[in-house]
């Protein structure tokens, strides 16, 4: 199981366009059940994620997987009206149905969401009806690609994690990740890689983030310690995480 989890292909051919950040993500994000100070957890959070049947948490994984079905899977048709609620519900479930380390579908064969330019339109205005149809966040903590949390990457492991990452970027093809700071519980999450640059000393990778979606985050390689970090934020006080790519097999 565990070498079945880490084998995966990664893609061969250019995609027909990059993910574009202002476009491709969710409208809302994915809610946090803890209240945080400075980075750090403190205690059960009393609003937001707890504020009865609207609350929308525990999902980043879910999310990044979302969005990147969308991107390959689904076409937008601003010209026709738009779905009822009901045939909106069905058309999400059959697009979230789509495993999602399929290759991009071509135009004719993609999944329609007419009355809308693009993703981040529809979760603007369906946002309940996306919510609800798209997956429940509790199979992620019994999916089989979590087997390798409890055994740390290797510094050769983040390098070739690395390498990936661009090699996939080069071709157009965002790429989810989960950071994790084991055996520190500070940080379990997923977010997607979509774009890089490079400084004198670094690459920075720019990251769409769930927990917090008005603007790009930094993902961070130093080639000199093969070691990843990644930025501040109101959920996390910022470093060291290890990072493994996932979703690029039935086994991640």
């Amino acid at each position: 199981m565990l070498a079945n989890g880490c084998a995966h292909r990664l893609p061969s051919k250019p995609a027909a366009r990059a993910f574009d950040f202002s476009t491709d993500r969710l409208a809302y994000a994915n809610e946090t059940v803890w209240h945080y100070e400075n980075g750090r957890a403190v205690e059960v959070a009393k609003n937001g994620a707890k504020a009865g049947d609207q609350a929308y948490a525990t999902r980043c994984f879910v999310v990044t997987r979302c969005v990147t079905q969308f991107w390959k899977f689904a076409s937008f048709d601003p010209k026709s009206p738009p779905l009822s609620d009901r045939d909106l519900a069905l058309r999400i479930r059959m697009l979230a149905k789509i495993d999602v380390w399929k290759d991009p579908f071509p135009a004719s064969k993609r999944v329609v969401f007419p009355g809308y330019r693009n993703l981040f339109e529809l979760s603007r205005d369906q946002p309940l009806i996306l919510q609800k149809n798209l997956g429940q966040g509790w199979p992620i903590f019994v999916r089989p690609g979590n087997s390798p949390m409890v055994f740390p990457p290797s510094r050769s492991h983040q390098e070739r994690t690395f390498l990936e990452l661009k090699k996939s970027l080069a071709l157009n093809y965002p790429v989810i990740i989960w950071m994790v700071t084991f055996p520190d519980l500070s940080l379990n999450h997923s977010v997607l890689v979509y774009d890089s640059h490079e400084t004198k000393t670094k690459t920075v990778f720019s990251v769409y983030d769930p927990n917090d979606i008005k603007k790009p985050k930094n993902l961070e390689y130093d080639p000199a310690k093969r070691t990843f970090s990644f930025q501040r934020t109101f959920y996390f006080i910022g470093g060291p995480v290890d990072v493994r790519t996932i979703y690029w097999s039935p086994m991640q």
